[in-house]
């Protein structure tokens, strides 16, 4: 299968301003991959050949920048991705079993897209919100002070 990847006009045109903001190209990587992802839901081997070409950054470095960092994929996600925390505070609280509960709810695995669709479930080391632990974060928003059965609540309710 041959897919292609090119920005749209809107995401070209805040491609080319985030070039402004940086003295290299290779700076403005990050944001780049994160424009790419929004518009692709992640980043397979086609995109990352768009971007590579259209960067002149060789496609082997953007594959190291996207498995080191846990907020780019480079598997297939739902339309919901839930980062549930398993650090030391939150797992004091319940966050691994919350996680290993969230699982077996929804009959899915790590990254792994639900049935649906609509769900795709990450560990996280940490998410930096301890004050509402246990916690997850539910696409953009923080959703703590959680236990197994408010958080299959809250994920059903998601479209």
């Amino acid at each position: 299968m041959n897919e292609t990847f090119e920005f749209n006009a809107r995401n070209m045109a805040t491609y080319n301003e985030y070039l402004t903001r940086y003295d290299d190209v290779e700076s403005a990587l990050l944001p780049v991959l994160h424009l790419a992802q929004e518009q692709n839901g992640w980043l397979p081997e086609h995109v990352i050949n768009y971007i590579s070409g259209l960067m002149n950054i060789p496609a082997i470095k953007i594959k190291e920048v996207i498995s080191f960092y846990d907020m780019f994929y480079d598997v297939p996600v739902a339309r919901n991705v839930v980062h549930v925390c398993t650090n030391i505070t939150c797992s004091m609280f319940g966050g691994r079993e919350i996680y290993q509960g969230l699982l077996k709810h929804f009959d899915t695995g790590y990254l792994t897209p639900t049935r649906d669709g609509r769900i795709s479930l990450q560990k996280m080391e940490c998410l930096g919100a301890c004050e509402i632990a246990p916690c997850m974060r539910v696409n953009n928003d923080f959703v703590g002070n959680l236990d197994l059965t408010s958080a299959i609540q809250k994920l059903e309710e998601l479209p």
